[in-house]
């Protein structure tokens, strides 16, 4: 079997090699626009914490008119779609959905051509100041003036292999046409331990390289106006539909509470029949102390089942992203945005 998957991923190699010959021969090409586009993306297929890093952006660029450009994942709508706080998270994938609404004044629009959906955005809001491609690293016939590529920490692109033998989209020598790399979900580390990373990704002097790690919130309600403290002790059924839970349930045990974790692949789209097997772990268990508890991803899909919720305690936990040289980071992003302005 594993002769069959490296013979897979050779040829898959392969393809991508080509493809990317192409483009850099000029025989494909990629189009620039005449607005401000700054990509995030990733090598590894999913885990590496695209939507939070995206949702940091939005937060350090809320002064500008920024939209939001996603494929959607695993969404049942297919073509263009224009995201609102109202859509459904089956119709336009749970992450842009995320995204719109906790910024709903910013433009979301999800569309497998991003081309399309570029033109789309300008015609229909010339004063848009700002394209945020989520997930845009392997499509090159757009030529983002900014390349933000993240490197999980945890499952690193120098350790890994081509698909279908590992995780990775293309070769790491992709690695080159980033702007920024960014090592996610980073524990404390010390400056040696940094710099054996930045010299495993070979970063170049025309790169800039960056960590950042996850900061647990407090918990929201999402079916209950109550509030709970997070600093007594609860029993929790853990529903989840990410690439990797790991850490979080790691935060949870760490904090002493005791959990029953559900996962599920991730962008999963919850039916009737996991919501009642979500149900039935959660009422096996008869503590005064107990809750339901997901991530902010999938409370979005949860609230679709918010009448079966009531009278339970279902709540999300929010997270934030917190890069070390912040202020650095930062400037790189708004210079670049102030510098490369639109003319209309």
């Amino acid at each position: 079997m594993r002769f069959l998957l490296y013979l897979f991923s050779l040829i898959y190699s392969l393809v991508i090699w080509m493809k990317n010959l192409f483009f850099d021969l000029g025989i494909l090409s990629s189009k620039e626009y005449s607005v401000p586009i700054i990509c995030i993306g990733n090598i590894t297929a999913g885990g590496t914490g695209k939507t939070p890093h995206t949702e940091y952006l939005l937060y350090l660029l809320c002064d500008k008119k920024t939209a939001v450009l996603s494929r959607g994942y695993n969404r049942k709508k297919k073509g263009l779609v224009w995201v609102d706080v109202n859509s459904k998270p089956e119709n336009v994938g749970d992450e842009p959905l995320q995204i719109k609404q906790k910024f709903p004044d910013t433009i979301v629009v999800v569309s497998g051509n991003r081309r399309k959906g570029i033109e789309e955005i300008l015609k229909k809001h010339p004063e848009t100041e700002v394209i945020l491609m989520d997930d845009g690293f392997q499509h090159r016939w757009i030529k983002a003036g900014m390349n933000i590529l993240l490197n999980n920490y945890e499952n690193t692109i120098y350790s890994d292999s081509l698909l279908p033998l590992g995780r990775l989209r293309e070769s790491k020598k992709a690695i080159s046409r980033a702007n920024i790399i960014i090592t996610t979900k980073c524990p404390k580390m010390t400056p040696p331990e940094k710099t054996g990373i930045n010299n495993q990704l070979n970063i170049d002097a025309y790169q800039n390289s960056f960590f950042s790690s996850i900061i647990y919130n407090n918990w929201k309600p999402i079916s209950t106006s109550e509030k709970i403290s997070t600093n007594e002790k609860y029993h929790i059924t853990l529903v989840t539909s990410v690439a990797n839970a790991d850490n979080l349930k790691l935060h949870l045990d760490e904090n002493r509470h005791i959990v029953n974790h559900l996962s599920f692949p991730d962008h999963h789209n919850f039916t009737k029949t996991d919501i009642e097997n979500i149900l039935s772990e959660y009422y096996s268990t008869t503590s005064d102390k107990n809750i339901i508890l997901s991530t902010e991803k999938d409370k979005v899909k949860l609230t679709n089942f918010k009448a079966k919720f009531n009278g339970i305690k279902l709540f999300f936990i929010p997270i934030n992203i917190k890069i070390d040289r912040e202020q650095e980071f930062n400037n790189l992003i708004t210079d670049y945005v102030a510098n490369h302005k639109r003319n209309r």
